[in-house]
């Protein structure tokens, strides 16, 4: 299959071909009518001296004064010269004027700078239109092949804990088992069903943002309280306490709402357990600047290379492909996180970790308490 940049570069070249010889041939043939039109203002004056040759035998003027206005009527483009000597009425040159030579320049220059700029205007609206088309296709290309994924991707994200919740219910219907054993199966299973909730809210919730009805119940919230909160109850059932590290900020203010501030980080530590190896620490870190709020999130992850970045907020995007990946997801946290964001009037900042990883900021505006 031929690539749509090759098809692009081949209709480009094409266009630049036909419509540089469209100009040059508009130009070549102004230039040959402005020659001709020069040759024939000059074989004029010989058919107005013949003219004039009549007149005079016709008497149609006496003196030089009346042959002049006879000939300007009748030659408006050219002038009657009488030379020094002898009398006038017999003795004359006609010539064409100067300023018929500057109009025929002009109308040639005119015409040709039309021709110049026609061809660019046109090239110029042609191109944008296969550039817009290009690019529109390229989109498309992308959302199918994003699409693809997310199917893929969503379809193992729901089967696995519903597989690992069926096996555990098995598990405690077929076997006699110990009350510890019993204890561990059902934490597992409530962990599983976490899982497959926090997937179920992401769907429904990426689905609610694409709607313009969709709004946050913007109040002054302590986001100190919060994110210990949300960070929290994050790592209870995953075991994670030990290596999820807080450092928070105390009393900082801002106008919120909690639940979307709980979304944003519960899928940013989603996210950087997923990708960070499972000794390294997950740092959530909370401060006030000058004239903003930085919440970041911090990993020892393998790290973002700088054309993912570009994509990484896409709706579907994931890095890789669905088919080789290892790590779970459905390429829709990022996409929430970033939405969310932008309706909490805060930004998304993706940066390199000093010493490797990956850090996600929320930049919120300040609000003084």
């Amino acid at each position: 299959m031929i690539s749509p940049k090759l098809i692009f570069i081949l209709l480009s070249f094409y266009i630049i071909s036909a419509f540089s010889w469209w100009t040059y041939a508009h130009c070549r043939s102004a230039k040959l009518i402005y020659e001709l039109e020069k040759d024939n203002l000059e074989t004029i004056c010989y058919k107005a001296s013949i003219d004039v040759e009549l007149a005079k035998q016709q008497e149609l003027f006496d003196d030089s004064v009346s042959m002049k206005k006879y000939f300007t009527l009748n030659f408006p483009k050219h002038e009657l010269v009488f030379l020094p000597n002898g009398d006038p009425v017999s003795n004359f040159m006609i010539r064409p004027l100067e300023s018929s030579y500057l109009s025929l320049k002009a109308t040639y220059n005119r015409k040709l700078w039309m021709y110049i700029l026609e061809g660019i205007a046109i090239m110029a609206i042609i191109f944008w239109g296969l550039y817009r088309i290009y690019s529109t296709f390229k989109k498309d290309l992308a959302l199918k092949r994003n699409q693809t994924n997310f199917l893929l991707s969503v379809t193992h994200e729901l089967k696995t804990p519903l597989t690992a919740i069926k096996l555990y219910l098995e598990t405690l219907q077929k076997r006699k088992l110990e009350q510890s054993q019993i204890e561990t199966i059902i934490q597992n299973s409530l962990a599983e069903n976490e899982r497959l909730n926090l997937l179920v809210e992401n769907l429904l919730l990426s689905a609610r943002l694409d709607s313009t009805q969709f709004h946050l119940n913007l109040e002054k919230v302590n986001l100190s309280v919060l994110v210990e909160k949300s960070a929290l109850f994050f790592a209870a059932p995953r075991s994670l306490k030990e290596r999820i590290e807080l450092t928070i900020q105390e009393d900082i203010f801002v106008l919120a709402d909690a639940s979307a501030v709980d979304t944003i980080l519960t899928n940013l530590l989603s996210n950087a357990v997923k990708y960070a190896p499972e000794a390294t620490p997950i740092q959530v870190v909370l401060k006030k600047n000058d004239n903003h709020i930085d919440l970041s999130v911090i990993d020892k992850g393998p790290g973002i290379n700088e054309s993912a970045k570009k994509e990484l907020f896409n709706k579907f995007y994931r890095i890789g492909d669905e088919n080789t990946r290892k790590t779970n997801g459905t390429g829709l946290g990022l996409y929430i996180v970033k939405n969310l964001a932008i309706k909490l009037g805060a930004s998304v900042v993706v940066e390199n970790g000093i010493d490797g990883g990956s850090v996600f900021k929320i930049r919120f505006k300040t609000h003084e308490r």
